[in-house]
């Protein structure tokens, strides 16, 4: 199902277990009626040292941390900012993954929004390309947004929504 008002949201970790690991940054766009309204962007103190290889990713440095707020301070900003709009993300099983293992620690519900996954989506409606990685996409689409930062990918995210939007119009 497509829709025309939503929230694009992304996170950014210190790795891949939602177990283990602790959101770092939380970047969220929120659209009504297909246009941009609102924006969301925190940083968030890990309150742990963050890997080598994830500040070569992201280039999130642990002193840019450090007087940032924690998770259980941004999470219900977060909530309040999302309502009950359907949610859009690419491989949004992770980032939700890590969302809902968060609201849990702070014993609040799971989110039960819509969702709406642009990687099942780019894989439906864009069977050209050879892979579905988000940097791939942006590539393929010539999109001047920065990776691997929450609040680029929701822009690129978005892209790819809209995209594939378009094409499953036209079926």
């Amino acid at each position: 199902m497509m829709c025309d008002d939503y929230v694009v949201f992304d996170i950014e970790t210190t790795g891949l277990n939602k177990d283990f690991d602790k959101i770092i940054e939380i970047g969220a766009l929120k659209y009504r009626n297909n246009v941009l309204v609102s924006e969301f962007n925190y940083l968030v103190n890990p309150k742990i040292k963050i890997p080598e290889i994830i500040t070569t990713i992201t280039g999130i440095k642990d002193e840019d941390l450090i007087n940032e707020d924690t998770i259980d301070n941004i999470l219900p900003k977060f909530i309040d900012f999302i309502e009950d709009l359907p949610l859009i993300a690419h491989n949004s099983e992770f980032d939700l993954g890590f969302i809902n293992t968060n609201l849990k620690l702070l014993g609040m519900d799971k989110l039960n929004n819509k969702n709406i996954d642009t990687l099942l989506l780019a894989k439906k409606y864009l069977p050209q390309m050879y892979n579905y990685k988000l940097e791939t996409l942006k590539k393929y689409f010539k999109i001047k947004q920065i990776s691997h930062r929450a609040i680029g990918d929701c822009y690129t995210a978005n892209y790819v929504y809209q995209e594939c939007k378009k094409r499953y119009a036209l079926k």
